[in-house]
């Protein structure tokens, strides 16, 4: 008779079964786990899995506000390994927030940090998360120069998530510099260390990513598919602003096919959870995905006042190439 299959997480401590729920981005448990923990605040492993939780499922503000002073306390304790993450951890979060000029100082203090303290993980992770404030900046050969150095840091250190979410950011890259079939297999690489990794956070970011590219090709049927598929991933581990990025997506295929009220649902959604949960780039991202759909309805009003949220958000981001693209829209489109 075979035995019954033993769960690893049974009899762990809180500390070491929300590890490993991180290890498979299971953040929606590693918040559970930690929640309400005595020792969130005060031991730094604890208050950088909770944040990292917050961080990944939507809560910004909340992931800054526990940040924000351990990294302060760890400061007068030297160079940790500690406090380089909970360093670079905050420009993530100020990342999100659209706040790039403070995510700038942070990864490069961190990736000062990790140098010093002979980190090769960190200084990977913050030479990627710089790479994608030169992508927001329209700057996409200098943002692949620094994915390619992140990559074989991540394969001398063996971190699976750390090389999915590079090929995805490789892909990002060079979808915008029209090299599709260069990013659909980078995309695809993300997919299988994704699957290696067992995340399924980054399994949804990396369907998300070939959805686009297959709007981007004009198969907006499949498209439309593998958003949803996103979406219900995001939602499932739960991650808001992942969920908002996928609905936005699947709003555009819509669009593009004529299903104007489904659009609709997407959109309006994307947009409330993308503002709700403080992420500037996919709530812009959104609103100019909106503003497409308002002028396939022909409402004017519609149009005008997401055109305008949207070029709002790309200026505090510095994104002047989407910027630049949906004035282009706008003006062809007589608004």
């Amino acid at each position: 008779m075979t035995a019954p299959m033993r769960d690893p997480s049974a009899g762990a401590s809180p500390l070491q079964a929300a590890r490993a729920a991180a290890a498979r981005g299971g953040w929606g448990e590693v918040r559970a786990l930690l929640a309400g923990h005595p020792a969130v605040g005060e031991d730094a492993e604890h208050t950088l899995l909770l944040a990292e939780a917050q961080l990944r499922t939507g809560d910004l503000a909340e992931a800054r506000a526990l940040l924000a002073p351990l990294a302060a306390r760890l400061a007068a304790e030297g160079n940790s390994a500690f406090r380089r993450r909970a360093v670079n951890m905050l420009g993530a979060a100020a990342f999100e927030l659209g706040e790039l000029a403070e995510a700038e100082t942070r990864f490069q203090d961190a990736l000062a940090l990790a140098s010093a303290g002979e980190d090769p993980l960190t200084a990977g992770r913050a030479t990627n998360n710089l790479g994608m404030i030169a992508h927001i900046r329209g700057r996409y050969d200098e943002s692949l120069a620094r994915y390619q150095l992140a990559v074989p840091v991540y394969q001398r250190t063996g971190s699976l998530t750390g090389l999915a979410e590079t090929h995805h950011n490789m892909a990002l890259a060079l979808r915008e510099l029209a090299q599709l079939d260069a990013a659909e297999k980078q995309e695809r690489r993300a997919i299988e260390f994704a699957r290696e990794a067992g995340n399924g956070r980054l399994l949804a970011m990396a369907h998300v990513g070939r959805a686009e590219l297959l709007l981007r090709r004009g198969n907006a049927v499949v498209a439309e598919a593998g958003a949803r598929l996103g979406a219900e991933e995001y939602a499932a581990i739960p991650d808001a602003v992942g969920e908002a990025d996928a609905l936005r997506l699947a709003g555009a295929a819509r669009t593009a096919l004529g299903n104007l009220a489904g659009a609709r649902l997407a959109l309006d959604r994307a947009v409330e959870l993308a503002s709700g949960h403080g992420s500037a780039l996919i709530e812009a991202e959104a609103r100019a995905a909106r503003a497409r759909l308002a002028a396939a309805e022909g409402n004017l009003d519609g149009v005008r006042a997401d055109v305008t949220a949207a070029l709002a958000l790309f200026d505090r981001l510095g994104a002047v190439d989407d910027r630049a693209a949906l004035e282009r829209w706008l003006r062809d489109v007589g608004g």
